[in-house]
């Protein structure tokens, strides 16, 4: 069986993946529009909606793994990290990514506003009694953080990074961000993508990107159904908003840097590592009189943190990624019709969800 597909096929299973759960999600609301049942606020047909998308997702996946003879827990590394400790980071990378990414979408919200857009927030119950809130867990929060990942780091992820790392993060980030068609949270979704893709390289797990995601879900969640006065606080700033947007984004920054570094080191693929009578370097040993001091993560990390405001640093972090993401590279010989197709159609499809709330 194989464990590899190329650019193409990931964005044929994205484009398949999304029609399934697309007519799964409008079959539903149509069985159960004639029900008018609804719960805690919202429609059964709503409710319903969360599901079928993910289950058809899921179900996409795994039937075009069986009749294409792909070994789907391989390709989507649906396997234990390379360190459990890895895990313990997942919540503190969603914390990080929010206040990294939710002033910048506040700002790209405060944009749609002046340009008078009025697209629809999502659709959330009235959390009447805990009971709700749990189910909304699982309905909103924990099965589309596996499906979703298991869709796009598991499968999309992997076919566009075999032509480069980097196309493969920023793509995938783009394509995560565009299907979910709506424009008050593209800038928030093309950040967590970014970071769900850097987290399945270093963790080489489906799992940890699952829990990041599912933490990113839970604290949106919660902070709705019981910490409303979050976004009053924010709100009541004012002309203020900026600086505390600003700090956040420095601050969220760090703490992002800081734990993926550390979930980078916990993985065990430095640049090199001492062992007796030398230095093992890229699978090699070499052996020296004198031999580097012993690594100092604290020390390391801010050097590192440092790097990234250089050229030699991005290169040395593109190899690293590389070398950690454990896909096979294919290159820019291998046939893109396929993606910029599927790139064409969930643009449209965005825009079309755009335009109709702009005019």
């Amino acid at each position: 069986m194989r464990k590899t597909i190329g650019a193409s096929e990931g964005s044929s299973i994205y484009l398949l993946g999304i029609c399934a759960g697309s007519l799964l999600a409008v079959f539903s609301n149509l069985i159960f529009s004639r029900v008018g049942a609804g719960f805690d606020g919202m429609s059964a047909g709503d409710w319903v909606g969360y599901v079928v998308i993910q289950l058809g997702f899921i179900a996409s996946v795994f039937i075009y793994a069986k009749v294409r003879r792909i070994d789907e827990f391989s390709l989507a590394r649906i396997r234990k990290p390379h360190s459990v400790k890895q895990l313990f980071l997942t919540p503190v990378i969603a914390i990080a990514t929010i206040l990294v990414f939710l002033p910048l979408a506040n700002l790209w919200t405060s944009f749609l506003g002046i340009i008078r857009y009025h697209g629809p927030s999502v659709t959330m119950p009235a959390y009447g009694n805990v009971g709700v809130y749990f189910l909304s867990l699982l309905v909103m929060a924990a099965l589309p953080a596996f499906g979703e990942e298991l869709l796009m780091r598991g499968n999309v992820f992997h076919g566009l990074s075999t032509r480069n790392v980097w196309f493969g993060i920023l793509f995938s980030a783009l394509f995560f961000s565009l299907m979910h068609a709506n424009p008050l949270q593209t800038v928030h979704q093309f950040g967590l993508g970014v970071v769900l893709a850097i987290v399945m390289i270093l963790s080489g797990s489906l799992w940890a990107c699952v829990l990041v995601h599912f933490f990113n879900n839970f604290i949106s969640i919660t902070l709705t159904a019981y910490l409303p006065q979050v976004d009053m606080i924010y709100y009541s700033l004012g002309y203020c908003n900026w600086l505390v947007g600003a700090a956040s984004v420095i601050v969220g920054l760090f703490i992002l840097v800081l734990a993926l570094y550390a979930m980078y080191r916990l993985s065990g693929k430095e640049d090199y590592k001492l062992v007796e009578g030398g230095i093992e370097y890229e699978g090699f040993t070499i052996y020296a009189d004198s031999l580097p001091e012993k690594s100092n993560p604290v020390k390391d990390f801010f050097v590192f943190f440092g790097s990234l405001f250089t050229k030699n640093g991005w290169k040395r972090l593109t190899r690293a990624l590389s070398s950690g993401n454990e896909v096979e590279y294919i290159g820019k010989a291998q046939p893109m019709f396929g993606v910029w197709l599927a790139l064409g159609l969930v643009a449209a499809y965005w825009l079309y969800a755009f335009i109709a709330r702009l005019i």
